[in-house]
């Protein structure tokens, strides 16, 4: 029995469409989705007689086809939104992108991944240098002129994340 549910998945499986989407895929896809609705992907995929996987059509639909899905670059608003409920919530991507109308959460995931990250490294990279320089100095400068030094870093800090953000 279980050597032939074995062999039917494989025949299954081997059936299944791998690589880009086509458009008559998409075409299908959305057609389906207007008719019935959204949901039970696995089942949705075989329905519409598409050769994928049920979380192929999900996440094609989801991150592509989907028609309020917004264009474009993030806004400085949706920047400083995602650093707001990132430092809340982690990497929820999920939970940020519903507060984000129009974003999906691999949109928020590859910004934060490919944007923010880096400029963090960047910024850590600055920051270490800096602490390097004033610590050498601070032995023979007064505490006040230390305060000036942790001042003037955290206004370098906040200028270099409003260039993050343009």
């Amino acid at each position: 029995m279980m050597r032939t549910r074995t062999v039917a998945n494989e025949e299954e499986t081997s059936e299944l469409r791998r690589g880009p989407w086509t458009l008559e895929e998409d075409t299908v896809l959305a057609h389906y989705i207007a008719r019935h609705g959204e949901g039970r992907w696995n089942m949705l995929a075989k329905c519409a007689g598409l050769k994928r996987t049920g979380k192929s059509c999900r996440l094609r639909w989801l991150n592509y086809l989907k028609p309020d899905i917004k264009r474009g670059n993030l806004t400085p608003q949706e920047q400083l939104l995602i650093l707001e409920l990132h430092s809340k919530w982690g990497n929820r991507w999920s939970k940020i992108a519903q507060h984000l109308p129009g974003r999906t959460d691999n949109e928020i995931k590859n910004y934060w991944r490919t944007r923010v990250q880096k400029q963090a490294r960047h910024l850590d990279s600055i920051r270490s240098l800096w602490m390097q320089n004033t610590s050498s100095h601070s032995s023979s400068s007064s505490s006040s002129s230390s305060l000036l030094h942790l001042l003037l870093l955290h206004h370098l800090l906040l200028l270099l994340l409003l260039l993050l953000l343009v």
